[in-house]
C-alpha cells in the first residue's frame, strides 16, 4: 500500500475521532444544559391599555417546574406566572407604560428532560402613545386644529383643522370630528392616517351631534344625536348611534336598540374597554350593558345616579348614588359597595371631580381653595392622589398661581392624567355644545411621581 494511501487513511481515522468526540461534547452539552428559551409572544399594544394581559414563554422542553414568585420584571410590574407544558405564562396585574423596554427574568427553570435549572430573559418594547387635543382659535378669526403629539415626538403637529371643533374622537389611526358650521349645523368628518382630505359623512343638516367617543381597543365610535320634531315627532331623540370605523366610512351608523326594540333614549354612555360593548344610562337613570354587535339583547345593570367611569384597564364600572358608590364588575355582574376615606381638607378647600385608580380605595380628586386677596375673591387648584388611609398627595398644580384646573382625566393605562388648566380670568370661548376656555393648556402627568411629561396648548384630551 502507497505512503499517500496510508495518509488518507490516518487523517480519515483522525477526522472520525475529532467528529466522535465532538458529538459527545455536545452529548455532554445537553446533558447538562438547562432548558432554552424558543420565542415569547405578546400584544403590547393591548398591554398598554388592559390589565390581565399576557407574555407566552416557549421553551425547547417541557417545564418540570420553577419558582412564580421568583419572577423579575424591569421595570417593575406585578405579576402571576404558571408552566404549561412547553410554555411560561406571565399575566401582568396591571397595563404597562407606554414607550417603554421591558425585561422579564424566569429563573430556576427546570425541564423534564434533566434536572438543571437555567434563567430565562426575553425582552420586549411597548409602543409610543399619541395624546390628541383641541386648539380652539375661531375667538381671533383662525381655524381650530386638532393636534397631536407623543411621549416620544412632544413636538405638537397638527392633523385636522376647522373653522369650529366641538368635539373629537380617535379609533386607532381613525379620527372622528364634529363641527360648526356658520349656520350651528353639525358636521361628522372621518380622517385615517395620512389621509389629505378627510371624509365627511352625509347627514341631514338639522341632526345635532354630541357626546362623541371611541373604542380605546376597536374600531368603532358612538354619539348620541337629535332631530328636530316634525307635527310633534322626532324621528331621534337622544339616540346614541355606533359606527364601524375599520373601513373609515364605509359603513353607516346604527341606532343603540333598547329591550324593545326602539332607538334607546340615553342621558350618559362609555365603551367597555377591551370589548364591542357599551353601558348605557337611559332617561330613567337605568343602566343596560349593550353588545354593539347585537349578538345578544341588552342586559340590565340596575339603576344609578352617575356613571364615573372604569377602573382603568378594568372592565369594572364605577357608579354613584346619594347615599353610596359602588363598583360593578361587568365579567361576571357583582356589584360591590366603594367605601372611599376622604381626606381632611381645610374650611376654603372644596373637592371636584373624582376618579377611581384603582378598584377599591385610590383616587384623583381635583381641589379648589377659595381665599380673598383685597377684597378680591381669589381661587387656586390642584390635583390630588388620596390613599386608602384618605393621605393626600398632590400631583399636579398649574404653574402659574392664577390658573385653575378646568378639567382632567387618566390614561387608559392609570398611569398619567390629562389636566387642562387655564387663567382664572380667561374668557368662555362661546360653544354652547362642549364649552371651554381662552388660553387653556393641556399638561400630562405622571400620577405616581408627579413628573410634567408634556404640556401642549389647548384642551379636550382623547383621554377624557
Amino acid at each position: 500500500m502507497s505512503s499517500e494511501a496510508h495518509g488518507f487513511r490516518r487523517r480519515l481515522a483522525g477526522s472520525i475521532v475529532a467528529l466522535a468526540v465532538l458529538a459527545g461534547g455536545f452529548a455532554f452539552a445537553g446533558a447538562v444544559q438547562g432548558p432554552r428559551l424558543e420565542a415569547g409572544e405578546i400584544d403590547a399594544t393591548r398591554a398598554t391599555a388592559l390589565a390581565g394581559q399576557r407574555l407566552t414563554l416557549t421553551v425547547n422542553q417541557p417545564v418540570a417546574g420553577f419558582d412564580a414568585s421568583e419572577v423579575e420584571v424591569e421595570p417593575a410590574a406585578s405579576v402571576t406566572a404558571a408552566a404549561d407544558d412547553r410554555s411560561i405564562v406571565i399575566t401582568f396585574d396591571e397595563p404597562l407604560d407606554y414607550d417603554a423596554e421591558y425585561v422579564v427574568r424566569v429563573p430556576g427553570v427546570v425541564g423534564t428532560y434533566q434536572g438543571t435549572a437555567s434563567t430565562l430573559e426575553y425582552r420586549f418594547a411597548t409602543p409610543d402613545e399619541a395624546v390628541y387635543s383641541v386648539v380652539r382659535r375661531s375667538m381671533t378669526g383662525e381655524a381650530d386644529a386638532v393636534q397631536r403629539t407623543s411621549f416620544a415626538r412632544p413636538e405638537p403637529e397638527v392633523v385636522f383643522t376647522a373653522p369650529r371643533i366641538q368635539e373629537f374622537a380617535r379609533a386607532g389611526d381613525v379620527l372622528a370630528v364634529v363641527t360648526i358650521d356658520e349656520h350651528e349645523h353639525n358636521a361628522l368628518h372621518l380622517s385615517q392616517g395620512d389621509q389629505a382630505e378627510p371624509l365627511e359623512l352625509a347627514i341631514a343638516p338639522e341632526l345635532t351631534i354630541r357626546d362623541l367617543a371611541a373604542s380605546t381597543t376597536n374600531p368603532i365610535i358612538g354619539f348620541v344625536v337629535d332631530t328636530p320634531a316634525f307635527d310633534g315627532v322626532k324621528q331621534f331623540e337622544s339616540a346614541l348611534m355606533t359606527l364601524d370605523v375599520s373601513g373609515a366610512g364605509t359603513a353607516a351608523p346604527q341606532p343603540v336598540l333598547g329591550l324593545d326594540g326602539a332607538p334607546m333614549r340615553v342621558i350618559d354612555w362609555l365603551f367597555v374597554p377591551g370589548t364591542t360593548s357599551i353601558v348605557v344610562q337611559d332617561f330613567e337613570q337605568s343602566l343596560f350593558l349593550v353588545d354593539v354587535l347585537g349578538a345578544q339583547p341588552p342586559t340590565p345593570l340596575g339603576v344609578h345616579a352617575e356613571m364615573r367611569g372604569f377602573v382603568p384597564g378594568t372592565t369594572d364600572l364605577v357608579v354613584a348614588d346619594p347615599d353610596r358608590g359602588a363598583v360593578i364588575d361587568l365579567a361576571d355582574g357583582t356589584t360591590t359597595t366603594l367605601e372611599l376615606r376622604s381626606a381632611e381638607l381645610a374650611e376654603n378647600v372644596y373637592p371636584g371631580k373624582i376618579s377611581m385608580l384603582d378598584g377599591s380605595s385610590r383616587y384623583l380628586i381635583s381641589l379648589v381653595a377659595g381665599s380673598v386677596d383685597d377684597g378680591r375673591n381669589v381661587r387656586s387648584s390642584i390635583l390630588a392622589e388620596v390613599d386608602g388611609e384618605g393621605r393626600l398627595a398632590e400631583v399636579f398644580a398649574p404653574a402659574a398661581e392664577s390658573s385653575l384646573i378646568r378639567d382632567y382625566c387618566v390614561s387608559p393605562n392609570g398611569r398619567y392624567a390629562a389636566v387642562a388648566t387655564s387663567p382664572e380670568d380667561s374668557r368662555p370661548d362661546g360653544y354652547s355644545n362642549r364649552p371651554g376656555y381662552a388660553g387653556t393648556m393641556t399638561s400630562v402627568v405622571e400620577i405616581a411621581s408627579g413628573r410634567t411629561v408634556l404640556s401642549v396648548p389647548g384642551g379636550f384630551s382623547d383621554w377624557c
